[in-house]
């Protein structure tokens, strides 16, 4: 059964109406906390130009995969095991980098290390998009 999260369902238009402006030069996207993998089949439903990596913990990858099953996208790739928290993630430099609901919710110290791999993952000239109740 897929995890599914009915806020994904919510947000998707309006932060696809954004990434398909600032994503349309980029060809290479790591999706830091994928969660359920929904963002991910529908960004890259929508955006085929990309090559969309996933990522999240371990203990989620199956609901990912799932959705990534079903939907049989070639350019929506197998999440990685991402930890914000570890100094090296196992994905190559690439151009940009979305994030959804995650900054919010976890330790500061979490931020300051998800920050740290996001300089070290991302291209000099890359884009980082985030979304989130910030305020």
């Amino acid at each position: 059964m897929k995890p599914y999260a009915e806020s994904c369902e919510q947000n998707r238009d309006p932060i696809l109406t954004v990434l398909q402006e600032v994503f349309a030069d980029r060809r290479h996207v790591l999706e830091i906390a994928s969660g359920t993998g929904q963002h991910a089949v529908y960004f890259g439903q929508a955006l085929p130009h990309l090559t969309w990596q996933t990522s999240e913990l371990p203990d989620n990858h199956a609901g990912i995969q799932a959705w990534l099953d079903e939907a049989d996208l070639p350019n929506v790739l197998a999440p990685v095991a991402i930890d914000v928290n570890d100094t090296n993630w196992p994905v190559p430099e690439v151009d940009a980098i979305f994030n959804a609901n995650t900054v919010h919710i976890v330790a500061w110290t979490a931020v300051q290390r998800m920050f740290a791999g996001i300089g070290r993952a991302l291209a000099d000239g890359g884009i980082l998009c985030l979304y989130g109740p910030f305020n």
